[in-house]
């Protein structure tokens, strides 16, 4: 009999027609049972087995004997979907609780955290993305935070639930994707790494549309590495469908198409590659059209366009190298220690150490340097750029670093120099401070306003925290609305009035110099009857309408 172990207990993912079509939908939690990973130094390869695709990820050694007759049943090993699902549990959970503090945090800890945790309550009467509510990000967005902040039921903090997901479902995807190349305490340490790094908590534990759009776009890269071992229309349209999501949140997610076009097109077969292809497109379609593609192209795409000035590709990689030095000192160690194991491997042996996936093609290697190329094309080529895009590096970077067999003591020492101090740092998120007493104090007054009242801010997160409701076109106040040379979009002194004059409006909180830089707005809001009832030092100020009654208020 042949020494090549079955196919059930080689592959790390369901076979084909055994998988229900449930799972091979496109979601990270889909993932259990498909633990996937490279022959470890325990483990020999079976002689006279030459690399396959069916071998690559094993972490279960098949047993076969040459005296068992046919029918006889190999010997029962541990089950491998039970394998991954420990340890899938055992991340998500210290996601979770990493991120936990900060979805409970009673202060807005973003000004994204804050505009998305408004748009929610907006959405909860009704109210429409792109026709009613403002929205600047891909159109899947909004629909994914009105269905997490149902499924948390609406409480003030459900809004964060989106982002809390999108934690878990990243650090599940990078998981996979590790597996595929390396084996398991690597795919951990790489799974860890990526949860616990600063620029991904900036956008899994504080409302972003970035968290949801990484999660997404790593999955389609981790389901790339899947079908190049195993091609199967499944898996092909289960990418496609990824990767049409993550466009659909952020399209500055784009670049995992490179990857996954690679694997595609080395595949050799058209008809997987138009599946992917046209589910992608009608995942991008189904997404866009329903709200009006006037809309959306206006919203999502033309007032990001208008903002964009001249390309600085050098000020934009400062800008990638110190946040990278900021916020994501464990990524950078990593990165460290794995170039220089690889250095010293290569020289006590002459060349690299050996890859748990060789044999597959494109190679690990071309897959995710393409994938970690076309991601700092974007970057640099962004204006302007935002800290937290830094963190689509990430997982290529990580991935990168996991490939090869690491030395352990050196990373422990690493661990024992950096962590502190990446503790330390990340404070703010890891264990929010309360509010500040102004905060404090402008969110008690705007709590103290007549039932159904609602409430503007410059700071939108004061008026969610209050479980107030903003109107939907006045969730964004960002600079680049007051600033954005459209009729449409542009928030003006005036804009703002006719907004604070609707009978349901009966307070405007003026917190920064976005607002406090309308000159006109005061006069304004007094002729719509408002007047100052408090100060806060600064330009905060807060006016109340001096007779209010909301419509439908009992």
């Amino acid at each position: 009999m042949s020494s090549r172990p079955i196919e059930d207990a080689v592959s790390p993912f369901p076979r084909e027609e055994a998988t229900p079509p449930v799972t091979k939908m496109c979601l990270v939690t889909g993932f259990q049972g498909t633990a996937a990973g490279g022959w470890s130094r325990r483990t020999p390869r079976p002689p006279g087995n030459p690399s396959r695709p069916g071998d690559v990820g094993s972490v279960v050694p098949a047993v076969a004997t040459t005296s068992s007759p046919p029918s006889a049943p190999a010997p029962a090993a541990a089950p491998r979907a039970s394998q991954w699902g420990v340890a899938a549990l055992v991340l998500a959970a210290a996601t979770v609780v990493v991120r936990l503090p900060a979805y409970l945090a009673d202060r807005h800890l973003t000004v994204d955290d804050g505009v998305f945790g408004a748009s929610a309550l907006a959405m909860r009467t009704g109210a429409l993305p792109f026709r009613e509510v403002f929205s600047s990000q891909g159109p899947l967005f909004l629909p994914l935070v009105w269905v997490f902040d149902l499924v948390g039921f609406r409480t003030l903090d459900a809004p964060r639930l989106l982002a809390l997901a999108s934690g878990v479902g990243l650090v599940l995807a990078t998981f996979a994707a590790a597996r595929e190349i390396t084996d398991r305490p690597r795919a951990l340490l790489a799974a860890g790494v990526t949860g616990l790094t600063g620029s991904v908590l900036w956008i899994t534990a504080p409302i972003a549309a970035d968290g949801p759009a990484l999660a997404l776009a790593t999955a389609t890269v981790a389901l790339a590495l899947v079908y190049r071992r195993s091609p199967s229309t499944a898996w092909a349209v289960a990418a496609g469908a990824c990767l049409g999501a993550a466009f659909s949140v952020k399209a500055l997610l784009a670049a995992a198409v490179v990857p996954l076009a690679l694997v595609l097109l080395a595949a050799r077969r058209p008809r997987h590659l138009v599946a992917a292809a046209g589910v992608a497109l009608a995942v991008v379609a189904l997404t866009h059209v329903p709200w009006g593609p006037g809309d959306v192209w206006a919203q999502s795409y033309q007032y990001h366009l208008d903002a964009a000035g001249d390309r600085t590709p050098g000020a934009n990689a400062g800008k990638v190298l110190s946040t990278l030095g900021d916020r994501d000192l464990p990524v950078v160690a990593l990165a460290v220690v794995a170039v220089g194991s690889a250095l010293v491997a290569r020289r006590r042996a002459g060349r690299p150490a050996p890859l748990a996936d060789a044999g597959l093609r494109p190679s690990t290697g071309v897959l995710l340097w393409s994938w970690l190329a076309a991601t700092v094309f974007v970057l640099l080529t962004e204006h302007p750029l935002w800290r937290p895009h830094v963190s689509f590096l990430v997982p290529s970077l990580v991935l990168l670093a996991v490939r090869r067999p690491l030395p352990w003591v050196a990373l422990a020492v690493a661990a024992v120099l950096v962590v502190p101090y990446h503790a330390v740092h990340l404070r703010d998120l890891l264990l929010p401070d309360p509010p500040p007493s102004a905060d404090r104090a402008v969110v008690a007054a705007l709590r103290d306003l007549p039932d159904g009242a609602q409430a503007i801010s410059d700071q939108p997160g004061l008026v969610w925290r209050a479980g107030r409701q903003t109107p939907p076109d006045a969730v964004d106040a960002s600079r680049l609305r007051i600033e954005s040379p459209r009729e449409d979009i542009v928030v003006t002194g005036a804009t703002l009035a006719e907004e604070a004059a609707q009978p349901e409006v009966c307070a405007v909180a003026v917190w920064s110099n976005r607002y406090a830089g309308l000159e006109d707005l005061p006069e304004r809001l007094e002729d719509a009857g408002y007047r100052v009832t408090a100060t806060y030092g600064g330009p905060r100020v807060l006016y109340e309408k001096v007779t209010c009654v909301p419509e439908g208020a009992g």
